[in-house]
């Protein structure tokens, strides 16, 4: 015990020097400055702090911090995880991670107001030992990396898209992606990633946070001309179980903030559990309606599309859009040496510090600090260049180590506090059951296991093109598409020419009838005319329709030739409606070959 009280004690002096400390999170200008005593560890003034609440504490500038820390590129995988659950389970499914985080939250505090520890490492150390300790460093930097590489990864959905905007490209290349992601990384991210102090990104954070909020809107906006055209609801998915494990760990992930929650608490004055929980709660409530919002949204107004993890690929390119796109990859671009500070020192702990240390404050020489920056920005730049798309990365991430970091170290640490005898007194006086944990800790396995392999056996697709798409091949692709336009059409105006060929023979049976013959005469002529018009739009179908044939044979050639082949997407079927025109009488309707 007397260990672990000096251990507190140094992290307590060092906090103001070390914001990022071992809880691998970053907040900036929410501090009081009155809150660095922790608080007693006696369940029994907990509660009576939370019956006897004071006028001068104000949970809201917490629960925006809190928020601004949850909310990340996760909330572009929202219209996807609707699409593939349905909008009726995946709303389910976010409240039913909203709760489970916030248990697990509770599990945290409680358990750090009993062992009065102030970092989720130094909470492992007393509740798990060294061995558990080296386990949830190792757990963090994995889950740090694995978020900066998705952040990596959006710019290179994002950023290739502008530019071939901009140079008139036909599609996004490969190659580009790869070349626009290092501009990113080199040119912004590494020399922002230099600066060691955080109260300079202060400004930035704030606006990253308006930002988000205008994406929210901008969203809404986007949906409401679907919205209004009222044939939504008869498209979209409501209720789709088959897409559930893969989006779980997506939606687990978008509501992690464990990691954050210890700066948290000691940024809170006179921090009990009653007042962290009610910070959590509301933080998770505003994350939660947020997702929701723009996963409805934006399902709504792109139903009709395939959509992936980076709902952005799919705005038009306007210039409200384009800037839209480029003000996020930038809040992205900033927000990464963020992460970059919980990421060297947990880099530090786990290879360079000394294993029986009992420090919980780093303090970086330069050569160190900038070696470990660059070593880490190397690493998850190579990561995210291999990675397919920001979807596979948030859902392997968040069913491994997410659920590791967020529900099953937690419950875990939970369990083995309210187990120890010296907390005997603290679990009868209050505090959530163990059983409720043992509930989590299961869900958190079953999260782990049955999503990774769900992960892992989806398909991997990225939004750019393996190789520039061919001049030729999207002229012809374009080209089959007006004649295949152009068929139906001219099927369309013959049938259209059958019906009035048939009307006037009518006419001309009735004028004779009356003997009026001048008149059945000029029906007659007007009727060969029609005949002749008729005539001409066949001989127009056939030369279209031999067209296509022998473009149909000449691309199944090819395949036969070459296999492995891939069919460009650009060339369509040929649809049935394609006939063999010949010998019809013009007053007919030419039948169909089902064979062409």
């Amino acid at each position: 015990m007397k260990k672990r009280e000096k251990e507190d004690e140094e992290g307590l002096l060092m906090r103001k020097t070390y914001t990022a400390g071992g809880s691998s999170s970053v907040l900036i200008g929410d501090h009081d400055s009155d809150s660095e005593e922790f608080p007693p560890t006696s369940s029994s003034h907990h509660h009576h702090h939370a019956t006897s609440p004071d006028p001068t504490f104000s949970p809201w500038p917490h629960v925006f911090n809190l928020a601004n820390c949850i909310i990340g590129v996760s909330v572009l995988a929202m219209p996807y995880v609707f699409q593939q659950c349905g909008i009726l389970l995946a709303a389910i499914m976010i409240a039913l991670c909203a709760v489970l985080t916030k248990l697990t939250c509770h599990f945290l505090a409680q358990a750090a107001f009993n062992t009065r520890t102030l970092s989720y490492e130094s909470l492992a150390m007393a509740t798990l030992g060294p061995s558990g300790r080296r386990f949830v460093e190792l757990c963090l930097l994995v889950f740090l990396v694995s978020s900066i590489v998705a952040f990596i990864v959006v710019i290179g959905d994002i950023g290739p898209h502008l530019v071939a905007e901009f140079l008139e490209l036909e599609a996004p290349t490969q190659r580009l992606r790869i070349l626009v992601m290092i501009v990113v990384v080199v040119f912004i991210i590494l020399p922002l990633s230099f600066i060691d102090d955080l109260k300079k990104f202060s400004v930035i954070s704030s606006l990253a946070c308006l930002f988000y909020l205008f994406f929210a809107v901008r969203m809404m906006l986007e949906s409401l001309p679907t919205i209004y055209a009222g044939e939504w609801s008869i498209h979209v998915v409501w209720w789709r179980p088959q897409g559930f494990l893969t989006c779980l760990p997506i939606v687990c992930m978008a509501m992690c903030c464990q990691t954050q929650l210890f700066p948290v608490i000691s940024c809170i004055k006179d921090a009990t559990t009653d007042r962290v929980d009610y910070v959590v709660s509301n933080s998770i409530n505003i994350c939660a309606a947020m997702y929701a919002a723009v996963g409805v949204f934006g399902y709504v107004a792109f139903y009709s599309h395939e959509l992936h993890g980076d709902v952005l690929v799919q705005f038009p390119p306007t210039i409200v859009t384009q800037s839209l796109k480029l003000a996020f990859l930038l809040s992205i671009a900033v927000s990464i040496p963020l992460m970059m500070f919980p990421a060297r020192t947990a880099l530090f702990c786990l290879i360079l510090r000394d294993k029986d240390s009992i420090h919980h404050t780093v303090d970086l020489e330069k050569f160190t600090f900038h070696l470990l920056t660059a070593v880490i920005l190397i690493f998850n730049t190579v990561l995210a260049i291999l990675t397919p798309n920001v979807e596979f990365i948030l859902g392997l991430t968040g069913a491994f180590i997410g659920s590791l970091v967020s529900t099953i170290l937690p419950s875990t640490i939970y369990i083995a506090n309210q187990s120890s005898e010296t907390q005997n007194r603290a679990r009868k006086v209050g505090g959530a059951s163990t059983s409720t944990a043992k509930m989590c800790l299961i869900i958190g396995l079953f999260i782990l296991i049955a999503s990774t392999c769900a992960i892992l056996m989806a398909e991997k697709k990225t939004s750019v093109v393996e190789k520039p798409k061919a001049k030729d091949d999207v002229a012809s692709g374009e080209l089959r598409n007006e004649e295949l336009k152009s068929l139906e059409s001219l099927e369309e105006k013959v049938l259209d020419a059958n019906l009035n060929i048939s009307a006037k023979l009518d006419d001309i049976s009735e004028l004779a009838a009356k003997g009026n013959d001048t008149e059945a005469v000029k029906m007659l002529v007007e009727m060969k005319e029609q005949q002749k018009i008729q005539q001409e739009l066949i001989e127009k179908q056939e030369k279209i329709v031999a067209q296509l044939n022998r473009k149909t044979e000449s691309l199944a050639n090819q395949t036969l030739e070459d296999p492995t082949a891939p069919i460009s997407p650009a060339i369509p079927a040929v649809p049935e409606k394609s006939a063999e025109f010949k010998n019809y009488p013009p007053t007919s309707k030419p039948s169909v070959n089902t064979e062409t």
